[in-house]
């Protein structure tokens, strides 16, 4: 057993007791806290940890957004645009069909054209939804409303193989499912199906 040391306390830390001041000295510890920890009060839950430090970024993502997630109807705007650009050439293509089926000297290839439109409607969607979306974030119609698609895990542009995959998952929702159309009225990153299948969102230029 140690004897505690007789006379007026001198300063020094009493032996047996690390890092710990007594009563009344500068810098003291709460007791029973080694090191000065702080112990939040009331009931704490299981697992809590005041020091951690959550997500940072804009709205809980893992980088800060290079603009806001854009509305509903400037994505319908640039879905517009984009869809004109690619139903003028079957547009056009419809007409001359029209056209050359009310003559019976060319009845017979009157399918020709059609299905030409078909083709130049199928080659504009290719460049511009696939190739030029997918190497800039932008088609056309999104470039024109100042909207880009990025992913949502980096920030950064989703390149040409996930867009492509978005654009045909794209398709068959909007055609299956109307509701896929509708989904970034109440979503709360304002994103469709296709959208969180490919982990992106639209963001303001």
């Amino acid at each position: 057993m140690t004897t505690p040391p007789s006379g007026p306390y001198d300063g020094s830390t009493p032996p047996g007791q690390p890092n710990q001041y007594p009563p009344g000295q500068p810098n003291q510890y709460p007791p029973g806290q080694p090191g000065g920890g702080f112990q939040p009060s009331g009931h704490i839950q299981p697992g809590y940890n005041p020091y951690a430090q959550g997500p940072s970024g804009q709205g809980g993502y893992r980088f800060a957004l290079p603009g806001q997630p854009v509305g509903y109807t400037t994505r319908v705007g640039a879905s517009l645009i984009d869809g004109v650009l690619q139903g003028f050439p079957t547009g056009i293509a419809l007409i001359v069909t029209i056209s050359i089926s009310t003559n019976p000297k060319y009845s017979d290839s009157a399918g020709l054209p059609l299905t030409l439109g078909f083709i130049a409607s199928g080659v504009i969607w290719f460049l511009n939804r696939v190739v030029q979306q997918g190497r800039t974030g932008q088609s056309l119609g999104k470039k024109m409303t100042g909207s880009r698609v990025i992913s949502i895990q980096t920030g950064e542009l989703i390149g040409f193989g996930p867009n492509l995959g978005r654009e045909i998952c794209a398709y068959f929702f909007n055609y299956l499912c109307f509701i896929n159309l509708l989904w970034p009225l109440w979503d709360e990153k304002q994103q469709t199906w296709h959208d969180k299948i490919v982990n992106d969102i639209v963001v303001s230029t």
